[in-house]
């Protein structure tokens, strides 16, 4: 008959250990850049697939589900006791004591520990956000700065090709003038081998197309030889960002955000470390099943219910406590230097990327509007006078190697200006506004 009445006490104890923890609640918890469209694609797919941007995600889901359940209580406890058998007999009908006892207990921190618990770790869930935040914008600017190496190797490519076709013009030229005595041997050689280098320069650049490609494929998860479109080509453009508008919006870089949400973290660890001198306590509800009597006796006898709350007694303060304490504080103090050291770093790299900006903006606009058109002006006389002997060459030569080292030069000093851009817009953390002149 004891065993019948097993499932409806231990409800009853379930129920009450309930109530307690109902009333343990929190009150506040009972009130319950204007890229091409090509590379807009391309910075789309890389944020979706890359493993790196995934890597980040899954760790701030990770951090997201801890908060959820830093705040949890410890599991309750269930306990079966047979209490004060006599060990003559091992009978539980001879002694008025002697119990089958069931036992339900729940550990509960100390008020304010359980909420500090889920701070502590929402501030991780959010500075987990802006880690992975700041890893989206990295693969961003990797991207396009891989996009423009790649639109780079192409431009180039057409350039070495046309010089290439402009060599060919030369040596009919020179080994016409050779045929009728007009001319050197010396030239159709010297024009034969710079076709040469030529063909050689336009397996250089083939073999750039395939690493930027390459690497392109890489930062969207995808084979090295998957195709990709071929990308605009690159164009001149100015500056319009001032460096003072630069460094604030620079705060809201999620790095930045990143560490102040540690701080934020730790403060609340630090809280929390002083909560250990508090002591948590423990409430346990026990039921007794007693048998009746044996004969002579022959008496029923009522069965016990027993209850108990019990704390735990924080008294090594020397070695446990304050130890703890002290850890928690020098990780603040990281955390506060990491912030400052990071937003002082970040403000230098900041002032360097904006400085080459404009460096850049000035040598591409001296090089597009004055030295590649100059240089190809005098390369295109140099040709027509050398075409009727009036003109050595030598001339013919250095002319159209300048064409192609300002050409080349122009196509690099392009690049370094979007790579750098792209850089400037992970560092501040944000797209910044293309101007309409540099759309692709």
């Amino acid at each position: 008959m004891a065993y019948l009445r097993l499932f409806p006490v231990t409800l009853f104890l379930i129920l009450c250990l309930f109530g307690i923890l109902c009333s343990s609640i929190p009150l506040g918890a009972q009130n319950h850049g204007n890229l091409p469209s090509d590379l807009q694609v391309l910075v789309a797919e890389a944020l979706k697939a890359n493993p790196e941007v995934k890597q980040m995600s899954s760790l701030h889901n990770a951090s997201r589900e801890a908060a959820k359940s830093a705040g949890a209580l410890d599991d309750p406890e269930f306990a079966f006791v047979a209490k004060d058998v006599p060990t003559d007999s091992w009978a539980f009908n001879r002694e008025d004591m002697t119990q089958k006892m069931i036992e339900l207990s729940q550990k509960f921190p100390f008020p304010g520990k359980r909420r500090l618990r889920t701070e502590v770790a929402e501030e991780q869930a959010r500075s987990d956000k802006f880690v992975y935040q700041e890893k989206g914008n990295e693969v961003r600017s990797k991207m396009i700065i891989a996009y423009w190496s790649l639109s780079l190797a192409y431009g180039n490519f057409d350039l070495t090709q046309k010089n290439k076709q402009f060599w060919e013009q030369v040596v009919q030229v020179a080994e016409t003038r050779y045929g009728v005595g007009q001319g050197q041997q010396a030239d159709v050689l010297q024009a034969q081998v710079e076709l040469g280098a030529y063909l050689d320069r336009l397996f250089q650049w083939t073999q750039k197309q395939e690493s930027a490609r390459a690497e392109i494929n890489a930062l969207r998860a995808q084979p090295p030889q998957t195709s990709v479109v071929r990308p605009q080509p690159l164009k001149p453009r100015f500056l319009p960002l001032s460096l003072d508008s630069l460094i604030s919006q620079a705060e809201s870089r999620p790095q930045l955000q990143a560490l102040k949400a540690l701080i934020a973290k730790q403060e609340k660890a630090v809280s929390l470390a002083r909560k250990e001198y508090f002591p948590d306590f423990t409430v346990s509800l026990a039921y007794g099943f007693r048998e009746p009597l044996a004969p002579p006796i022959n008496q029923n006898q009522p069965d016990m219910f027993t209850g108990r709350v019990m704390f735990n007694l924080p008294i090594w303060h020397g070695s446990k406590i304050q130890p703890k304490i002290r850890e928690e504080q020098a990780k603040q103090n990281a955390a506060q230097e990491a912030h400052r050291s990071g937003f002082h770093q970040l403000n230098f790299v900041i002032k360097d990327r904006h400085a080459k900006l404009q460096r850049l903006a000035k040598q591409i606009s001296l090089f597009d509007q004055g030295i590649v058109p100059q240089a190809r002006q005098a390369a295109s006389a140099a040709l027509a006078s050398y075409q009727v002997g009036a003109l050595d060459f030598s001339q013919v030569y250095q002319n159209q190697i300048m064409v192609y080292n300002s050409e080349m030069q122009l196509q690099e000093y392009m690049k370094d200006f979007e790579e750098n851009w792209a850089e400037l817009e992970w560092l501040v953390g944000q797209e910044l506004l293309r101007p309409a002149g540099g759309k692709k």
